[in-house]
């Protein structure tokens, strides 16, 4: 009789989606296998070929072994005239900024200065960075949402983000 049971068992394991890591983004409920239900969520209005895209980038190991290699190539030298300043004042390699050494710790990378004058070392609101984690992922994918919802009464719309 227990045989029965274990056999039960390890076939409903094997029915159960792997679970996923607290790194990884699930996945929209307009691509999960369940059934739809009654109302509506504003990431169900996001097309396919967007989705994909996005979740791309969200779990991209590549992409944030990639950023944490610029990190470590953007590290100033002890010849460097900011590091030279910096230190005259306090601050050791590796502490943060600040008099609770928790502030910035990294240089600010200029990238394109003026990407739409958005500003040194800003990014676009939208865009899925490597250091984001889940939370800001679903306010992304929120925000690509908002971008393709549908408009039945052809109100006139700005492009927020």
């Amino acid at each position: 009789m227990m045989e029965y049971y274990m056999k039960k068992a390890a076939a409903e394991e094997l029915r159960k989606p792997p679970k996923q890591t607290k790194d990884e983004m699930p996945p929209p409920a307009s691509l999960l296998p369940t059934p739809p239900k009654k109302g509506h969520h504003m990431g169900d209005y996001i097309p396919p070929e967007e989705l994909e895209k996005f979740l791309a980038s969200c779990n991209d190991a590549a992409a944030q072994k990639a950023y944490r290699e610029a990190a470590e190539k953007a590290k100033i030298q002890s010849d460097n005239v900011g590091h030279k300043l910096l230190s005259k004042m306090g601050w050791k390699e590796g502490e943060g900024l600040g008099s609770g050494k928790t502030g910035r710790a990294d240089p600010i990378q200029a990238g394109n200065v003026k990407l739409n004058n958005l500003g040194v070392g800003a990014e676009q609101p939208g865009e899925v960075s490597s250091e984001d984690d889940i939370y800001e992922q679903y306010k992304k994918r929120m925000m690509l949402g908002y971008r393709y919802r549908p408009n039945p009464l052809n109100n006139p719309r700005k492009a927020y983000y």
